[in-house]
């Protein structure tokens, strides 16, 4: 049976990072302390969420069998916004189905 929520010990453990980064942030901007080295800090954050927030998922899912971290997005089901997303604009729509319509033998200027 799965969790409905990750566990506040799994919250703490993935935001503990950034939690860490937001604090030496405040820390040296109230100290008035060079800034140079903050980006690694922040980096240094991002890489620890993404490095604990993978192994809690995976445990989730072969532990407790849920998936949805990574099932749950889902690509548009509308035929329109189907063809928007494949397209990236409808712009040049026109242009690739009268490409399309050559390719295949048909005539665009002939019914």
């Amino acid at each position: 049976m799965s969790e409905p929520n990750p566990s506040r010990c799994t919250r703490t453990l993935v935001l503990a990072g950034p939690a860490l980064a937001l604090l030496a942030t405040i820390l040296s901007l109230a100290a008035g302390s060079g800034l140079r080295l903050l980006w690694a800090v922040w980096f240094c954050a991002a890489l620890w969420c993404l490095l604990t927030a993978l192994p809690c998922v995976l445990w989730r899912g072969f532990r407790h069998g849920d998936w949805t971290a990574f099932t749950r997005y889902r690509l548009p089901d509308g035929r329109d916004e189907r063809f928007d997303w494949l397209a990236r604009t409808g712009r040049y729509a026109w242009r690739r189905e009268l490409e399309e319509q050559e390719l295949h033998g048909h005539d665009p200027d002939f019914p």
